[in-house]
């Protein structure tokens, strides 16, 4: 029997089926579509799991070491005990040009599906504050972060311009390659080698004039140069 031959009833059972069979085939190439943008998303999430169970705390506990009796030890607030912090990256932990605990960072996906970087001090895993009482104070758990997809845009980077307690410039985020990060501020051009998940972090003493000032990589052999003011 052809198909036109076929009482009506059936010729719209046959309808409805072509047209289901059609959205199946849209849904799956969808689907596989966000799989493969999902891939870094996944592999981003593996490795700060991987590198928080792993490394966590001994590299924060190595810059605590001090040397001479005068100088006051470091203070943590009460009812703020650190505790580490999920997606933190103990090895982008860069040195304060006034000692105390390391700068570093935190990489999460937002709701968006964007990664997302914050940065502060870090002490036992955790990221927080320090203040001239040398005291440090724990991030709230959900703190903001500067986000964007890192696949489009190739180096994520922000810059903060800090005041107090002491004037700091930190330029921190992420890159999709290895090449080195070049920020230059003010004239002076920091090479940074990115860290894990191409993690990058610099911190400067002073809050400088951000005119002109940018960070550049090389991903997959092509330039990628960003604006920090």
């Amino acid at each position: 029997m052809r198909p036109d031959e076929l009482p009506p009833a059936l010729r719209h059972l046959q309808d409805q089926l072509h047209e289901a069979a059609e959205r199946d085939i849209e849904v799956e190439r969808r689907v596989a579509a966000r799989l493969r943008r999902g891939r870094w998303q996944r592999r981003l999430l593996v490795a700060v799991a991987a590198i928080v169970s792993v490394g966590g705390v001994a590299t924060a506990g190595r810059v605590f070491d001090r040397t001479g009796a005068d100088e006051p030890s470091d203070r943590t607030e009460p009812r703020s005990t650190p505790a580490a912090d999920p997606g933190v990256i103990p090895a982008s932990a860069t040195p304060d040009p006034a000692g105390g605990p390391p700068w570093a960072m935190r990489v999460f996906i937002n709701g968006a599906g964007q990664e997302c970087v914050a940065v502060g001090r870090l002490r036992d895993g955790a990221l927080g504050t320090y203040d001239v009482e040398r005291t440090f104070r724990k991030l709230p758990e959900k703190v903001s972060g500067a986000c964007e997809s890192l696949a489009r845009v190739g180096l994520l980077v922000t810059v903060q311009l800090r005041d107090e307690p002491l004037p700091r410039t930190v330029v921190y985020g992420l890159s999709r390659g290895t090449r080195p990060v070049h920020v230059t501020i003010a004239g002076r051009t920091h090479l940074l080698r990115p860290g894990p998940l191409g993690s990058f972090v610099d911190v400067r003493a002073g809050v400088f004039d951000m005119r002109g000032a940018r960070a550049s990589t090389t991903v997959g052999g092509h330039t990628v140069s960003r604006r920090l003011g």
